[in-house]
């Protein structure tokens, strides 16, 4: 009974290890590349980011004013006024979706731009979560390794204990040894290693969608009912006030120009880093946001801290209000667990942290590889042998099933090697030991 578990675990943390090591890799080195985006991206756009026109100042409606009249046809996204000695960004979508940032000096006056996929942040982030395709089906891909490696967390703990390598003294034999040393460092590893995949999963494809559709349409754990039902703007102002507001080409018809809408910011005690988002039709409203894990170089807020107001884009109303303390576990796990997973939830000691933890883990992930070839013979893949069925399978066939409930893409995948499994099994086939 003991050696069948173990072979059952054994087997499945090995197809465990073929799908996850190339992508663990892979994420490994894109992780590292996205912690430390903030860094790269101060060198690399430092004009941009950083330097002054020694213009004379002028509003900010007049900066996003020369910003229009020198991109005919695009209009305003969101204003981010960032962290630090950093010049304002603006974003600004054009026709057919084409979209650029637009930085602003201290003076507000324009100082260049920049395609956002040009900027260091987004291709980090597009290597990390699609391997720069774009595709969805690999975004899909990189999530699925994710849940991998939380089964590969459950199957190597197993057999750490089940094997006693804990307590087991070195053994003569050098790769008993090497087993012992990366059973000791997987078992080191697996609280941090759930951490990141937990923390990482709310902004994956697939699961992400569904943890932010859970928690916007359950607002006792997740965001208040203000997130699920954004409040609409209400253009039935007298006509004696919309003659008051159209001196700017920074705003549409009887919308308050930006300048009125950052003062209201100001009024709320606002402090930089927070961001102005524009309003896309006639119904949307102003929102002022304070934010953590916004993916933006110098726009990242602790997440204690993050607040948001949304304002009717005629009148300056506030519509609705909500912070951190709004939210319910859920909502506040995604907004802690997002800056932690990306190294800048409490600066640089997290970025230490995680880039220790990356090397831990691509050390791992070296001795796994070099135990297996050490063990490997040749000719065969060397694997435990396919196990007849057994009275005690419901057990780990319980662990599946649980595991494939909670996330969907590790099910499927299951089924897929299941049936493998299957065809194995019935056809007698046997890998050696």
């Amino acid at each position: 009974m003991k050696k069948y578990f173990n072979n059952v675990f054994w087997r499945w943390h090995f197809y465990a290890a073929i799908f996850i090591t190339p992508l663990l890799i892979t994420l490994s080195i894109s992780g590292i590349m996205y912690l430390f985006y903030p860094e790269v991206e101060n060198k690399l756009n430092h004009n941009l980011l950083f330097e002054q026109t020694n213009k004379p100042a002028q509003s900010l409606n007049d900066g996003i004013d020369d910003i229009l009249s020198s991109h005919p046809g695009y209009h305003v996204m969101k204003i981010s006024f960032l962290k630090d000695d950093y010049n304002t960004r603006v974003s600004i979508m054009g026709p057919d979706d084409a979209s650029k940032v637009v930085y602003l000096d201290h003076h507000n006056q324009m100082k260049g731009e920049i395609e956002p996929s040009n900027l260091f942040s987004n291709f980090s982030r597009e290597m990390h979560s699609n391997l720069l395709t774009g595709n969805t089906f690999i975004n899909y891909l990189v999530e699925l390794a994710s849940c991998w490696a939380i089964f590969l967390i459950v199957t190597g703990l197993f057999m750490t204990f089940f094997r006693k390598y804990i307590t087991n003294s070195a053994s003569k034999i050098k790769r008993k040894n090497q087993a012992k040393f990366h059973a000791m460092l997987g078992s080191i590893l697996s609280i941090p290693l759930l951490l990141i995949v937990l923390t990482g999963l709310p902004w994956s494809g697939f699961m992400g969608a569904k943890i932010y559709d859970f928690a916007v349409n359950h607002s006792l754990v997740g965001y208040p009912e203000s997130v699920k039902t954004p409040p609409v703007s209400n253009n039935e102002i007298a006509w004696a006030t919309r003659g008051e507001h159209t001196d700017s080409k920074s705003h549409e018809g009887n919308r308050l120009p930006i300048t009125h809408i950052n003062a209201i910011a100001q009024e709320e005690g606002f402090k930089k880093p927070y961001s102005i988002t524009v309003p896309m039709d006639d119904k949307g409203t102003y929102v002022l946001s304070k934010a953590a894990g916004t993916g933006v170089t110098g726009l990242d807020a602790n997440p204690l801290e993050e607040r948001t107001i949304h304002l009717d884009q005629y009148s300056g109303m506030k519509l609705a209000i909500y912070d951190f303390n709004d939210y319910g576990i859920l909502a506040k796990f995604i907004a802690v667990g997002i800056p932690l997973h990306e190294g800048n939830l409490f600066g640089l000691a997290n970025k230490v942290i995680n880039l220790l933890f990356i090397v831990g883990l691509l050390t791992l992930t070296f001795f796994g590889i070099k135990i297996y070839f050490m063990r490997k013979q040749k000719g065969k893949l060397s694997t435990p042998k396919s196990q007849p069925y057994m009275k005690y399978t419901w057990f780990f066939a319980i662990l599946l099933i649980l595991m494939g409930m909670l996330m969907p893409l590790f099910g499927i995948s299951l089924i897929i090697i299941a049936f493998i499994e299957l065809i194995l099994l019935m056809s007698k086939k046997k890998y050696a030991i």
